[in-house]
């Protein structure tokens, strides 16, 4: 799931490396990498009428990658900040259309003239593809299905300990994504520290994990922490607390 830094200024001229700039797009124009391309998180999701971040409509994801000159040639990686969960759902949401080949850079993109990487202000033109999706229904999960097989899953909540006091979903488990985010610069802990992490919280890998938060971005976080960790079942609520709360399913 990450790339070093070492990878990526090897592969940086490769034709077949997409370099998605996950930032603000003001960010992204004040400097990036040669040949990157911005991708902000509001790109690859919809709202419904309770304000959840839902997963975008196929035609208009397959739009979007096909402009960013992704297909099953390509190899993605993701560039963006720690504290800003927005290239992990940005990742989440390629892999669940089905690009395997999906990386993040395993660095903050604010320390990139740090590893020596020179940064541009000038764009890059893209030779549109037509990308093929290949829905992995396997890691997302849809409310009323949750809600009907609540004790059949690991519930994790993404969100901060003051907003799972103020009401969780039932049968939930507070685990932070802050937990898990790296140190002196990089995206997450190595994964033999995340492993010990999941493992203090009593986390199985017997059982199904669904991870939610707020809006689903955190826990996208968290989902790949955990797959970093080894975690092969692991689902992500997209539509989170915001989507739960508003059609009143059931809070502790």
């Amino acid at each position: 799931m990450l790339v070093s830094t070492d990878w990526l200024r090897e592969n940086i001229s490769n034709p077949n490396l997409i370099v998605l700039d996950t930032r603000p797009k003001t960010m992204f124009l004040y400097g990036h990498l040669q040949n990157a391309q911005s991708l902000s998180v509001d790109k690859v999701i919809q709202f419904d009428k309770f304000g959840s971040n839902l997963v975008i409509e196929l035609e208009k994801i397959v739009e979007l990658f096909n402009g960013l000159g992704i297909d099953e040639n390509k190899t993605v990686v993701l560039v963006g900040d720690p504290m800003d969960p927005s290239a992990a759902r940005i990742a989440w949401s390629l892999l669940y259309f089905g690009h395997a080949k999906t990386f993040l850079l395993d660095a903050n993109a604010s320390d990139l003239q740090k590893y020596g990487f020179k940064l541009t202000k000038q764009i890059s033109s893209v030779t549109p593809t037509s990308f093929t999706p290949k829905i992995n229904s396997e890691i997302r999960i849809e409310s009323e299905f949750l809600k009907d097989n609540l004790n059949n899953f690991e519930i994790l909540d993404a969100r901060s300990p003051q907003e799972f006091m103020g009401g969780h979903l039932p049968n939930s488990k507070l685990v932070p994504f802050t937990d898990g985010l790296g140190f002196d610069g990089k995206l997450f802990r190595d994964p033999e520290s995340l492993k010990t992490m999941f493992s203090e919280n009593k986390i199985s890998k017997n059982k199904e994990i669904v991870c939610y938060c707020m809006h689903g971005h955190r826990a996208s976080s968290l989902f790949l922490q955990l797959k970093i960790a080894g975690f092969d079942k692991v689902k992500l609520y997209d539509g989170s607390f915001v989507e739960w709360h508003g059609k009143q399913f059931p809070l502790e």
